[in-house]
């Protein structure tokens, strides 16, 4: 019966954790596909950090119980064995009997006692609020668990859409490419061209098919990390069935929403909550050992054919070594509990800058987002089509329009590295943490923009 009630208190504290993430206003498109929402769910069912969370929670939610109970009673048995002894007959009434002695006979006593301690009023009550506080601690662990989790899940899919949309921007890039290795081709016929310009058309699609082989291999390496989170088998297909340019972007927050949400999410400001009401309860539960604790019994005893004899008992223990125990548990206790303070001051401070600080970062991608999509990437391919059509006329370069491809390249990789970091954010919110860039942003600018490292190329 215990263990069935345990677990519904979990279940009720972990819901009221729960909660609050969806309360976001923030949104995270990505967490909305339906694929993404079926590997994070089998993500929270067989990860087992999230069981080990879990059974620890489980193991608090044990210590509560004991931590407010009396302590045990004392029951004692005794047998007690008396010698022989010798008796002096005195005389009453007159009667002279100082001559007379006796014997008295050894006699066997049977005694049974029982013992029970009390505890100054409040003090089990005061113990019970620390062990409390232990599980709102241990809840707290599972929240911040299954955030992370369901962060890690969603970075991954980013970074597999994100790859996948390099990939097709790639595949572009080669069709761009043939298409100028064939103007090429028509100017050298024309005389117009060079050949040097042919084969450089065609050495820059051998370098993007080298760059496909490398997206390819890293898009398996990416499935095969969800399917590790999902904790299921490498082979199983991942289709996520969106694509990153087609979501739509997250709208960049104001910073006071952004600190709100922070507050209200925050695993460490939760933290920091909680271990402040925890040094309140160990202040309390220190002052309160201060007092003394009691101690009744009550016995029986019988010897021979005497009469069943009886007895009540009642003790207190005497604090007056309080100055070297009590007191210093107390200070402590108060040393801690401005200490948990102090670090969420500190705390506050954090979460004020990170917010302002993402909140600038994100209104600029997405300025850089719109400047791209509006002006830089057309302009860029009417600027490359003028070109293009003169060359055909003999009114432009060959270098002109392999100079208006590379910009075009360029302006579309950076548009894409832009609309990645806004997800990043948005993620970031999502798991409401304090970094400024997620390891797995920093992983896909990294390895999946090669076009940008090697810009001379071309």
């Amino acid at each position: 019966m215990y263990r069935p009630l345990i677990l519904v208190v979990s279940g009720l504290l972990q819901a009221a954790l729960f909660a609050q993430a969806p309360n976001s206003g923030i949104r995270t498109p990505i967490a909305a596909i339906p694929a993404v929402q079926t590997l994070i769910a089998l993500a929270k069912e067989n990860n087992p950090e999230l069981a080990v969370a879990q059974s620890r929670s489980h193991a608090e939610h044990a210590r509560v119980g004991p931590s407010g109970a009396l302590p045990d009673p004392e029951i004692s048995f005794a047998v007690q064995k008396g010698p022989q002894r010798d008796a002096i007959i005195t005389g009453a009434n007159g009667v002279d009997a100082s001559n007379l002695f006796g014997v008295l006979p050894g006699m066997t006593e049977y005694s049974m006692s029982l013992g029970q301690g009390i505890p100054w009023p409040g003090k089990l009550a005061a113990r019970e609020s620390v062990a409390h506080q232990s599980v709102k601690r241990s809840e707290l662990g599972i929240y911040e668990t299954t955030l992370a989790l369901e962060a890690d899940v969603l970075t991954s899919c980013l970074e597999l859409l994100v790859t996948l949309a390099r990939r097709e921007l790639f595949a572009s890039q080669l069709s761009y490419w043939s298409a100028t290795e064939e103007i090429a081709k028509a100017g050298l016929d024309q005389g117009e061209s060079s050949a040097s310009d042919v084969i450089q058309a065609m050495r820059e699609q051998s370098r993007l098919k080298l760059r496909l082989l490398e997206i390819d291999n890293q898009i398996q390496d990416q499935k095969d990390i969800l399917n590790q989170l999902a904790v299921r088998d490498q082979d199983s297909p991942i289709e996520l069935g969106a694509s990153i340019l087609e979501l739509e972007l997250p709208k960049p927050p104001e910073e006071n929403e952004l600190l709100e949400d922070l507050k209200t999410r925050n695993s460490e400001w939760l933290g920091s909550i909680v271990d402040i009401k925890s040094a309140d309860a160990s202040v309390r539960f220190a002052k309160m050992d201060r007092f003394p604790d009691f101690r009744v019994g009550a016995g029986v005893a019988k010897a021979g054919s005497m009469p069943v004899a009886w007895r009540t008992e009642v003790g207190v223990t005497l604090p007056i070594w309080s100055e070297r125990k009590q007191n210093k548990m107390v200070a402590r206790a108060q040393a801690e509990r401005h200490s948990a303070e102090s670090a969420q001051n500190s705390l506050a401070l954090v979460l004020a800058t990170k917010s302002r600080e993402r909140a600038r970062a994100w209104k600029l991608s997405d300025v850089t987002v719109k400047l791209y999509e509006n002006e830089l990437i057309p302009q860029g391919e009417a600027t490359l089509a003028i070109l293009k059509a003169r060359f055909q006329n003999g009114g432009a370069s060959f270098a002109s329009i392999v100079e208006a491809l590379n910009a075009l390249l360029r302006d579309q990789e950076k548009r894409l590295d832009a609309i990645a970091q806004i997800h990043n954010y948005a993620i970031l919110q999502h798991r409401a943490s304090l970094d400024a860039v997620s390891a797995s942003s920093r992983k896909t600018n990294k390895s999946g923009s090669p076009g940008m490292d090697n810009d001379a190329n071309f």
